[in-house]
């Protein structure tokens, strides 16, 4: 299970292209899946190639997005379980 203190990393077989209104696709070339990402999970998406742990990545969201500490982890764990569910992200460092 991933944890705050995990550096994570997008996956080199993912190619992102970002949308108008603060929106993005993921493409797994490998799969050939594709996925969405509203603007916090966006932002998530262009803070894990900074090399901070999620807890970085957390406090950021929380800042950035002026929501408590409890939401931004929650937004920050859920979102990094699913993309290491759907292989997008790979845990480097635990």
């Amino acid at each position: 299970m991933v944890e705050l203190n995990h550096r994570v990393e997008p996956d080199p077989d993912v190619v992102i292209t970002e949308l108008e209104g603060k929106e993005a696709v993921l493409l797994n070339l490998a799969t050939k899946m594709y996925y969405t990402l509203n603007e916090t999970g966006l932002r998530i998406w262009q803070m894990l190639s900074s090399g901070g742990t999620l807890e970085e990545i957390s406090e950021r969201i929380q800042n950035e997005f002026d929501v408590s500490h409890k939401k931004a982890k929650g937004s920050v764990l859920n979102l990094i379980g699913e993309l290491i569910k759907e292989k997008l992200v790979k845990v480097v460092d635990e």
